[in-house]
């Protein structure tokens, strides 16, 4: 498993800003990260004329914000290991490139952003880095580290698995991170299976599919699981009928019944899905803003089709 050593911080000048801040604290203890980066992108237009008039204006509000920047990480950056950190201000109108320049650029293994409900339901910053950034993306949701300082612990985290390689790098991430913390962590592994649409043809009713279609999965999952080392942490299978087609449905339910503290998704990579949001894993990051989503992929595994097609 690739280690998540150094993880860059996407800061906006809003108020989950300290909760960003509260989340990199709790996530390096429970991490081998050596490493922060927070990144902050300020966004000055001033006409021609007022920089001629006053030339100080822009470098001042720079200034300005980098000291209020600092000012919060102070306060709210204290892990219980030492870590190096760092602060970048950029003065920049282009979005995520800054950030995905500084992702490729400084080897980012996990990238932090805040999770906000979209107003158009997709084109948010956050959803934009979760496209592009080739490496893991963190999204934390308002309330996110409130609950953490509330509880002061991980108790359960969700994994939705489909048997593939990328949910078993997700499991062991989430069993990495529960070996780091002391107290008992539970592991939900949650597998949606849908019934085909062609059940009938086999003389039996639907409710006798989904249950031949669920110890199918229950099989599955006993050989996927002996591959893995879990570490002592104790793990819990959930079968779930996907029965609205819509995965994210079933995995959002019941991270909700379980009051987990995150979930835990592998990515597809690459595959036309950065484009056309078809991955359960994007679209979570566009519908969920209740529950710290972790998005565990190969560095570089991410790029979408429009990507590659401006190599060519």
């Amino acid at each position: 498993m690739q280690p998540i050593r150094k993880i860059l911080v996407a800061l906006d000048h809003s108020s989950l800003d300290h909760e960003l801040v509260d989340y990199a604290k709790f996530f390096v203890d429970i991490s081998e990260v050596s490493d922060v980066h927070f990144m902050h992108e300020v966004n000055i237009k001033l006409s021609s004329k007022l920089k001629k008039d006053f030339p100080e204006l822009e470098k001042n509000a720079i200034e300005q914000r980098r000291e209020e920047i600092e000012e919060l990480i102070e306060k709210h950056f204290s892990p219980k290991r030492v870590v190096t950190h760092k602060l970048t201000i950029t003065n920049d109108d282009s979005g995520i490139k800054p950030f995905i320049t500084a992702i490729k650029e400084e080897g980012i293994d996990m990238v932090m952003v805040g999770s906000k409900q979209a107003k158009d339901g997709g084109g948010t910053f956050t959803h934009r880095i979760a496209r592009r950034a080739q490496c893991h993306v963190l999204t934390v949701p308002i309330g996110g580290s409130e609950h953490l300082k509330r509880t002061n612990k991980y108790k359960k985290f969700l994994v939705p698995i489909d048997f593939s390689e990328h949910s078993k790098q997700a499991l062991e991430r989430a069993i990495l991170m529960a070996s780091r913390i002391k107290d008992p962590v539970e592991i939900i592994c949650q597998n949606v299976f849908t019934v085909p649409s062609g059940y009938h043809y086999s003389g039996k009713t639907r409710e006798e599919f989904a249950e031949l279609m669920k110890k199918h999965s229950m099989d599955t999952y006993k050989q996927f699981i002996s591959k893995i080392d879990t570490k002592g942490i104790q793990l819990k299978p959930v079968f779930s009928d996907d029965l609205d087609e819509d995965k994210t449905t079933d995995i959002r339910g019941l991270a909700k019944k379980e009051k987990v503290d995150g979930i835990i998704i592998g990515s597809r990579g690459k595959t036309t899905a950065a484009l056309i949001l078809g991955s359960v894993a994007e679209k979570l990051v566009r519908v969920e803003n209740r529950f710290p989503l972790l998005i565990v992929r190969k560095k570089g595994d991410s790029e979408g089709f429009l990507d590659r097609i401006r190599k060519l």
